[in-house]
């Protein structure tokens, strides 16, 4: 079935260019090259196609190992029969590479992936030819010197507008890049805050909307929409997770508006390495204003610290986020992944960058999380070439096949109701932030002075105590 239907995207999409013939004779053996398989898909680009020969891998399966459980990767492998959006998307991607390079494309999806990768890797061999985990797991990786460097890699062309232009930069350590982001890996969006529509007019608020439409949108402003909603909605005299709030956060929404303000871990210096760059005046305002917003409990809820259970829910961020549908919350930060969460609410939902600092700051920052899912290459690859040249390729179909219809289709039209939740989408996509600071956790600067409770916190008093750690951790792994 699978083969019929290739032959046949082939015969229907592939369509020869003038510079070159596709064949869909699957005769070749060994590692032959053919003339430069140069398609013309309709949406194509072709500008940016690397224009790769076509070779006969000899059914090679090329896998993908992901983690199992709430961060499993949908969006590799599809048996195409499904007629959901996203998995014939992906078959459609796939059928192309298979057909071109004579290979299956598979997916291991491993509860252990961390210790998968690390006893393979160690061993000298690995069941995988490429990983999504992420950010905080390939960096203990990368301590460890069991991933490849994405920079030596021949095949990859990183000036490519489906390897993520920002990443690249801020992902490099040196001159090495061991994980990064690009188009293969759709889904992957940083955080955003999602607010409801409704309780903005019910309670006379300004929109964000028009927040961002005069520069405004700004943490300030933030804090004091988030002031103006606060209601017993049972009139039990309590506030726990059934009432309504200005705002719903985890602690790792601290680090989030911090980046969105311009504050980082670490900057890479004039060498490639991550300089610890966190602390100043501005950190400490930043972290006093975010104090101040989260600290009353009458107007935020605290999910992370809540003893609110799943209620039938995979676990109680879900259920955190249900509740945000049934109007109990004017805000929720999330990246993108769980927009399909909100598809069901009656009432709608619109989307906004995190906030800016002031109305002087020149962009929005976007924190692309520590928990969202990241690529890179096992420290062992056996043929680098064929690797090399299946994920550039992957990267390129992936462009103009499979993002589109998830960015642009179920994103931007499926889940969001309006034109300014799309426009935003974008700015939230292009000014993602990457930090290897965070990732990394240097001397536990994430987990112990920034994904915190912030209103039982002192920001200063806590980097002084671990700023000796942080910098010597620094050092011993870069210096």
């Amino acid at each position: 079935m699978k083969k019929t239907t290739a032959l046949l995207l082939c015969l229907l999409i592939l369509i020869p260019s003038a510079l070159g013939l596709v064949s869909c004779d699957n005769s070749q053996s060994g590692n032959q090259e053919t003339e430069p398989y140069e398609t013309m898909i309709p949406g194509g680009d072709d500008e940016n196609d690397p224009k790769i020969p076509a070779k006969d891998y000899q059914k090679y399966d090329f896998s993908f190992l992901t983690e199992d459980g709430d961060y499993f990767v949908d969006y590799i492998d599809s048996d195409g029969e499904t007629n959901q959006l996203i998995p014939d998307a992906v078959y459609r991607r796939n059928t192309i590479l298979e057909e071109k390079y004579n290979i299956t494309i598979s997916q291991i999806a491993s509860a252990s992936q961390q210790a998968d990768i690390r006893s393979q890797v160690m061993a000298g061999a690995t069941e995988f030819d490429a990983i999504l985990a992420r950010a905080v797991r390939l960096s203990t990786l990368a301590r460890e010197n069991l991933l490849y460097d994405l920079n030596t890699v021949e095949q990859f062309d990183m000036s490519k507008p489906y390897w993520d232009q920002n990443a690249k930069v801020e992902l490099n350590i040196g001159s090495k890049l061991y994980y990064t982001n690009c188009d293969l890996n759709i889904r992957a969006l940083p955080f955003m805050v999602f607010f409801n529509k409704q309780l903005v007019d019910d309670y006379q608020l300004t929109s964000p909307y028009e927040y961002m439409k005069n520069n405004e949108w700004t943490l300030d402003n933030f804090g004091k929409m988030i002031k103006s909603i606060t209601e017993d909605m049972n009139n039990d005299g309590l506030m726990n997770e059934n009432d309504r709030y200005g705002a719903q956060f985890e602690h790792n929404n601290v680090p989030v508006l911090m980046y969105g303000s311009g504050i980082r871990v670490t900057t890479l210096d004039a060498t490639g390495y991550p300089e610890l760059t966190l602390m100043g005046d501005k950190t400490v305002d930043v972290f006093e204003k975010i104090k101040d917003i989260y600290s009353d409990k009458n107007y935020s809820f605290c999910i992370t610290c809540s003893s609110m259970g799943a209620n039938g829910f995979a676990h109680k961020f879900d259920y955190a986020r249900y509740l945000f549908t049934q109007d109990l919350a004017l805000f929720h930060l999330a990246p993108s992944d769980i927009i399909p969460q909100f598809g069901d609410m009656e009432h709608e939902f619109g989307i906004v960058p995190i906030p800016k600092y002031d109305a002087s700051q020149d962009r929005y920052y976007s924190l692309f999380s520590y928990h969202e899912v990241l690529f890179a290459l096992p420290g062992i690859v056996p043929d680098i070439e064929r690797t090399g040249n299946i994920i550039e390729d992957m990267n390129y179909y992936s462009r103009i096949v499979t993002v589109p219809v998830w960015f642009d289709t179920m994103l931007s039209r499926k889940y969001t109701r309006d034109d300014e939740s799309e426009a935003n989408l974008s700015i939230v996509k292009n000014t993602a932030v990457y930090d290897v600071g965070l990732y990394f956790d240097f001397g536990g600067v994430r987990s112990k002075i920034l994904e915190v409770e912030p209103g039982n916190s002192n920001i200063s008093t806590s980097f002084a105590k671990l700023k000796k750690a942080i910098q010597a951790d620094i050092e011993a792994n870069f210096k």
